[in-house]
């Protein structure tokens, strides 16, 4: 009995140790990108770090919003440099309308560079809603992304991230084989324990046998009931991690978008519709 219970634990911790790791190796993957235009500025690069940002941010999709802040960041570093105030303006306009917390670290910019954005980080204010973008910088409008909060959904019930996404019938599937799986993990365990019992009570060696195999079946039926509970939940949360909703009003709003200039700049987010 202790060798299945030691062989179920073995299991449990496999399925938890599937979902703490999972969405580690899901890192974005545009940080090697992003190091290498760091690197080509430190290294006074400017032309390399320039055409490497500028054609990052030709596939916005491919970057996380704090890489899309750092390469506009970094844009402007390298405009500067290069003496073009204009288009570092922009630039640091851009990383502000991303983050409007956003700070230089002094450590790895010049003292004139922080100075010159922290100029503009006090006169620049974001652009209303209908403004004309003709000489503007890029205008960007971050949208929450849903699924960090439907993941947490599912976490505590499986199906429940789906609902929030507007996945009803997948939502409504996976509830449901949640709770039909762990509804029957819990009567399979109750009868395990009555068999159990009546094992340990047994004394002639007939009954014994018989007994055990009694209990040895409910428990691997309650085991095998467990893991498939288990793999309901780790499967919703995963999906809601993951997948894209299936309503219309996600798909509006899963991505950030940007208000193109008139300055030929190509670097602008892509606005997606349904």
């Amino acid at each position: 009995m202790e060798g299945h219970a030691h062989g179920f634990r073995w299991w449990a911790l496999i399925l938890v140790a599937s979902v703490a790791v999972g969405p580690a190796r899901a890192q974005a993957p545009g940080e090697a990108v992003v190091a290498a235009v760091r690197a080509a500025l430190q290294q006074f690069a400017y032309a390399e770090a320039e055409q490497q940002a500028r054609a990052a941010l030709a596939e916005p999709e491919r970057f996380s919003l704090d890489q899309l802040t750092e390469l506009h960041a970094l844009l402007g570093q390298v405009a500067y440099a290069q003496g073009e105030e204009v288009e570092a303006r922009r630039q640091f306009e851009a990383a502000l309308s991303l983050n409007p917390h956003l700070t230089l670290d002094p450590l790895l910019v010049s003292p004139k560079i922080i100075a010159f954005f922290e100029e503009v980080k006090r006169t620049w204010t974001p652009p209303e809603a209908g403004a004309s973008p003709t000489e503007a910088p890029p205008r960007y409008v971050v949208v929450p992304d849903p699924r960090p909060a439907a993941a947490l959904r599912s976490m505590l019930v499986p199906g429940w991230g789906q609902l929030y996404k507007g996945e009803r019938r997948k939502g409504r599937w996976l509830l449901g084989a949640w709770v039909g799986t762990a509804g029957a993990t819990a009567a399979a365990h109750l009868a395990r324990a009555r068999a159990e019992d009546a094992y340990l009570a047994a004394r002639e060696p007939d009954r014994i046998a018989d007994r055990y195999q009694r209990f040895d079946r409910w428990h691997k039926l309650r085991n095998n009931l467990a893991l498939a509970a288990a793999g309901v939940w780790v499967v919703s949360y995963v999906d809601a991690l993951v997948a894209p909703g299936d309503g219309p009003a996600f798909r509006r709003r899963l991505d950030l978008y940007v208000v193109p200039d008139a300055s030929g700049w190509q670097g602008g987010l892509r606005w997606r519709l349904p």
